[in-house]
Order: structure tokens, then sequence, then C-alpha cells
């Protein structure tokens, strides 16, 4: 089994270019993932958009996809763009 690869997201999305999250996502294509919302008070919507393709290809590619440390705050974001609270939660998805 392959190395899972961590990602800590900062508590805001890079605006001076790409963010980070997107080249782990390249990088870690094909291989178990985690990712950490710990740091992240409000989702916004461009990120979710990268998470949502990103855990749409994992699944599609039967590999890991697990986001982990969501605060409240994130969750109530998720919820304010129309998912539930609960999309990312690993029982929620089985």
């Amino acid at each position: 089994m392959p190395d899972v690869n961590f990602h800590a997201l900062g508590a805001a999305r890079a605006r001076s270019g790409e963010d980070p999250l997107v080249a782990f996502l390249l990088n870690a294509r094909k291989s178990p993932v985690t990712i950490s919302a710990r740091d992240v008070p409000r989702i916004d919507s461009h990120r979710l958009q990268l998470l949502l393709v990103a855990q749409r290809q994992w699944v599609r590619d039967a590999v890991g996809f697990e986001l982990i440390d969501m605060a409240p705050g994130f969750r109530e974001g998720l919820a304010r763009l129309g998912l539930p609270r609960d999309h990312f939660d690993k029982e929620a998805r089985q």
C-alpha cells in the first residue's frame, strides 16, 4: 500500500497565484491523501471546488481521500455553499 500524502491547508488560499493545494493534489495523484483543514476558519468556493473535484477523482481511482480537522466554521461554510456539513466525513460517504 502506498504511503499517505499529507497536506495542511493554510488559513486562506493564496491570492498571489496558484494555491499550494493544487500542487499538492497534482503531485499526490493516484496515492492516498489526507488533508487537514485545522487552520481554515471558513472555506471559500474556489477551494471547495478543488476539494470536490479531487475527492471525485480519488474515489474514481479507488484511492483514499480524507479531509480531517474541520472546524465548525468550515462545516458552516460547506452548508452555506450547498453541501451537507458532513460531506467530507468518512462515515457519511459509506
